[in-house]
């Protein structure tokens, strides 16, 4: 123990730099946790002053705690709310004109995020707390073959079928940028490396099963629309679709045809739905949805390991053909977090921004008539001594996704702040239950339902007052 308080005391502050790696040691006040900081006040002052813009208070050389507390309260509450400009509150209030009018027509919301929202986290139980309130079923767009199970959607299929990302480690063999809203295929018949299919030609036979799923809302285990979007065969692909083994539709997709939806309905949610295809080569299957003839539909888009930037890298054509035919009324966008580990400077928080913006002008030509929501990253972790604190530059890269979606006429949701903002990761990691996973960056099952609940809350207090306006 001696030994080691002598290493405390004369070992720098700042560690030692070793190469790329850096050596520390916990000094004296952290470990016994002396607060030596005795520029909180003036820190606060400072930090007040540039958000509030206030004179009088950059003035003052002594602030009252208790003025400084109101006045980051309110500046956290204010950041926990939607932040919406003039110009982008008429697009969320078409949006609130849609959900009135959803017992007659569907509304569609897709919400694209990185892997905090996998297996259908955060999106499902706002998904089911709208369809309760505004009408609609089932849990909309998802592929055939997923990197995690969702647990609104109990699916199986022939082991023939594999998924081809738009995003990340792409496959090779795919020459193309055609992988649709869900930014990823899947096929059954491998890429051909040729046009020419002869009589000779493997024919691939492959299914796909849908059953009601066991361990979902309550909103999404009843359906009664089957939509599967698709392109690309070379060649005739025969199809059925089977509910409760009878066969309710059937026939050919025909070859070249650079975008296809089949679509079939039911009286009553079907036990199991069985769709089987027989061919020469695959299409390129985009998503299947299963969704109400009304109300609203929500799609869970995970996109692990993105940063959101890949949007406008898609084909255009298939993309704008896609948004088309979904025709969604609220575009979510949830990013930031996987870029945190590389930012090192502010100046790539701007870039990475100012590309997120470029992101954003494209979805938005594609969708002129939706509503757009960004929300921002969530507090995460690194470890530096023995703490857990906030990534250095988390901060820059929510302001910087927060100006993007601002300018842009977007919403922005500071999902950090919602939180409590700087470290404050650690607090849902410690929880009982745990709110946050013990890598300090996802959230748990209870945690992703408080983010869902507060974000709801949200959704209907500006529901409120636009039904007030």
């Amino acid at each position: 123990m001696l030994l080691l308080a002598v290493v405390m005391f004369v070992f720098p502050e700042k560690g030692i730099q070793i190469g790329s790696y850096k050596l520390q040691f916990p000094a004296p006040t952290a470990f016994f946790g002396i607060d030596t900081n005795n520029d909180s006040i003036a820190h606060y002052e400072k930090d007040i002053a540039n958000l509030f813009d206030s004179t009088e208070i950059a003035q003052l050389s002594v602030i009252d705690s208790a003025l400084i507390q109101h006045r980051l309260d309110s500046l956290h509450n204010f950041r926990k709310n939607f932040q919406v400009s003039d110009k982008s509150k008429p697009a969320l209030y078409r949006f609130f004109d849609a959900l009135d009018n959803a017992k007659k027509k569907k509304v569609r919301i897709m919400h694209y995020g990185d892997s905090q929202i996998e297996v259908d986290r955060i999106t499902s139980y706002i998904r089911n707390e709208l369809q309760k309130k505004f009408g609609g079923n089932g849990a909309g767009l998802f592929p055939v073959v997923d990197i995690a199970p969702k647990m609104s959607v109990n699916i199986s299929y022939s082991d023939n079928w594999k998924r081809y990302p738009g995003f990340g480690l792409k496959d090779s063999t795919v020459t193309h940028n055609n992988y649709g809203p869900l930014i990823s295929m899947s096929r059954f018949a491998p890429i051909p490396n040729t046009t020419i299919f002869t009589e000779n030609s493997t024919n691939f036979e492959a299914w796909v099963s849908i059953k009601k799923p066991r361990a979902a809302y309550s909103q999404t285990k009843n359906y009664a629309m089957l939509r599967i979007l698709l392109s690309n065969a070379l060649v005739p692909v025969s199809y059925k679709i089977l509910a409760d083994n009878e066969v309710v539709k059937e026939g050919i997709i025909p070859p070249n045809s650079p975008f296809i939806e089949l679509k079939t309905t039911f009286d009553k949610t079907p036990e199991e739905i069985k769709i089987t295809f027989s061919g020469k080569d695959s299409p390129d299957v985009y998503g299947i949805s299963i969704e109400g003839k009304t109300g609203v539909v929500m799609d869970n888009i995970p996109l692990r390991g993105s940063s959101g930037t890949v949007f406008s890298k898609l084909d255009k054509t298939l993309m704008a053909n896609a948004y088309a035919n979904l025709s969604p009324n609220l575009i979510i966008l949830q990013f930031g977090g996987n870029v945190m580990p590389y930012i090192k400077s502010e100046k790539e928080c701007l870039d990475y921004g100012n590309w997120f913006k470029s992101q954003i002008y494209f979805l938005k030509k594609m969708n002129p008539n939706a509503a757009f929501i960004v929300i921002g990253p969530s507090d995460m972790s690194i470890k530096e001594k023995t703490d857990y604190v906030t990534y250095p530059f988390l901060e820059n890269v929510r302001d910087a996704l927060k100006e993007a979606a601002l300018t842009t006429d977007c919403v922005f949701w500071d999902m950090y702040e919602v939180m409590g903002g700087k470290n404050s990761m650690p607090n849902w990691v410690n929880a009982e239950p745990a709110l946050a996973a013990s890598d300090y960056t996802h959230f748990t099952p209870e945690g992703a339902k408080k983010i869902a609940e507060e974000f709801y809350k949200k959704i209907v207090e500006m529901y409120v007052e636009y039904k007030l306006e």
